[in-house]
């Protein structure tokens, strides 16, 4: 199984298990000129990924939106740039499509290549995916964040054929082209058969692709209950470099790269203007990593009189005031803060490298510029006393907070938070390697037995203060989310069970 790999994978070290000796460059194609229509049919997937491994409440989840898949939106755009042009995306969350419908439509499409994404938690769905693809005959690869830890481990399922490990935009191009001129694939830098491991295709600069293919989606199913419809998001750099323990990052995601303020603006001005978008979710790592960057983007929105909601998220320790204060003037009305825990202790536990003073400050700084804030937190963390639990609590009520999620900790393989709850005895070790395997039988076990409890407790406490209402009716009213609001709020207040089904 793979652990780690370098920022840019050349492959694995021949002692790693799984690993082979470092992959050459791939060889030169003949290449079809682009003008040429290329006939290969091509799909690209994202099936439904509620599963008993997420972090968040699963009534919370179901309501608090459907996203775009901007991954698979590059892919296209990098497929039709090379001249496929017989490609869709099939996005069943938002299609309201279960696997039966899936494999309809796919049969229906006919295609001869099929890539689905996903992550460790939402395998299951994946697969369902894959089962549906491999009943029409075409050719299955699997790609997402989740196979950089695990890559030839996945080959173990029969309907998947190719495994990609890093850029998908690369691998997805170069498979095409090797199988409409029929050629043999392994070489492809980032492609895993049952024979060969192509170790992890590096990052490109997504300024280079384009912008990603929206046309043939079902934009109107796509929501946030934080935003006004229509609403969409996209990325406007990639990358972090923090070490938080909790949290995977695939070997692309620890180079930063930075799209330039000209190409960002240009793009939320077509989402503006072709699509009647009323406001953009920035689904970066870190949005204000390179402020100066940041106040680009907001002087040129401000030159070129776009008016456009956004939000973002950020670091308690990037947002200066001055730098709020133009971000304020830009459009931006929220900012999702990564705070984790009102405990100093699990705070450097969880190598976060900030601080309450650093966390209060700056939230406190945003309300003051004008700018809601959505705090993330995370409880039932490893020996998480109860004590420790409220503090993260009071602190979610204390600080100027318009927004707040409270996730489980949950430890995802090759995270720093997988070893060390192995090491205590919390979980098994060979847990996720079962789970890739095909067992889905039970959930990975929570690191402290309330863990579930805690989070249904910081849910109710945060949002159905007195304190909360106006907020909660002023958001409803702005945003038109009614009844994904109220339907939320009332299962809060219901909500007083403790089971797995829950969660």
């Amino acid at each position: 199984m793979r652990k780690t790999l370098p920022v840019i994978s050349t492959g694995i070290p021949s002692g790693a298990s799984g690993g082979c000796s470092t992959p050459q460059p791939s060889p030169a194609r003949p290449g079809i000129p682009r003008w040429r229509k290329r006939t290969l049919r091509i799909a690209l997937v994202r099936h439904h990924d509620l599963c008993l491994n997420t972090r968040q409440i699963t009534r919370v989840q179901k309501r608090a939106g459907v996203l775009p898949h901007l991954g698979l939106g590059y892919i296209h755009r990098a497929l039709k740039s090379a001249g496929f042009h017989q490609v869709i995306q099939v996005d069943t969350p938002a299609l309201g499509l279960d696997s039966e419908g899936l494999r309809k439509l796919l049969a229906d499409f006919g295609p001869d290549l099929v890539g689905v994404s996903t992550t460790t938690p939402g395998l299951p769905g994946a697969l369902e995916a894959c089962q549906a693809a491999k009943t029409t005959g075409a050719k299955v690869i699997l790609g997402g964040p989740h196979t950089e830890v695990y890559a030839s481990e996945n080959l173990v399922h029969d309907c998947i054929d190719y495994v990609g490990v890093g850029e998908g935009i690369t691998i997805m191009q170069e498979l095409a082209e090797a199988l409409e001129q029929g050629e043999n694939p392994e070489g492809i830098r980032g492609l895993v058969t049952r024979e060969h491991d192509g170790g992890a295709a590096p990052m490109v600069n997504l300024e280079d692709v384009g912008w990603p293919v929206r046309d043939g989606l079902p934009t109107d199913s796509y929501y946030s209950i934080m935003a006004p419809r229509p609403f969409t998001t996209m990325i406007s750099s990639r990358g972090c470099p923090f070490k938080c323990s909790f949290c995977f990052k695939q070997a692309v995601d620890k180079k930063s790269m930075y799209r330039s303020p000209e190409d960002v603006v240009g793009e939320m001005t077509e989402l503006k203007e072709r699509w009647g978008v009323k406001e953009i979710m920035f689904y970066d790592d870190v949005f204000t990593l390179h402020r100066g960057r940041v106040r680009e983007i907001c002087a040129l929105i401000g030159d070129t009189g776009l008016k456009v909601r956004w939000e973002a998220p950020t670091r308690v320790d990037l947002v200066p005031e001055p730098l709020l204060k133009a971000m304020a003037g830009a459009g931006c009305v929220r900012l999702r803060f990564g705070i984790e825990h009102g405990d100093s202790g699990i705070l450097q536990r969880m190598r976060k490298e900030s601080d309450i003073q650093k966390i209060e400050t700056a939230v406190t700084s945003a309300h003051e510029a004008g700018i809601k804030g959505f705090g993330y937190f995370i409880v039932g963390w490893l020996g998480e006393t109860k004590e420790e639990f409220r503090r993260t609590v009071d602190l979610a009520c204390r600080l100027p907070l318009d927004y707040a999620s409270f996730y489980t900790a949950t430890p995802l393989p090759g995270t720093p938070l997988h070893t060390e709850s192995v090491a205590a005895g919390r979980i098994p070790a060979d847990y996720w390697d079962k789970f890739v395997q095909g067992d889905f039988d039970s959930r990975i076990g929570y690191l402290v037995p309330d863990a579930q409890q805690r989070a249904q407790i910081a849910y109710r406490s945060f949002f159905l203060r007195r304190s909360m209402i106006k907020p909660l009716l002023g958001h409803m009213a702005v945003t038109g989310q009614w009844r994904h609001t109220l339907d939320g709020l009332r299962s809060l207040a219901r909500s007083t069970s403790n089971t797995d089904r829950d969660f």
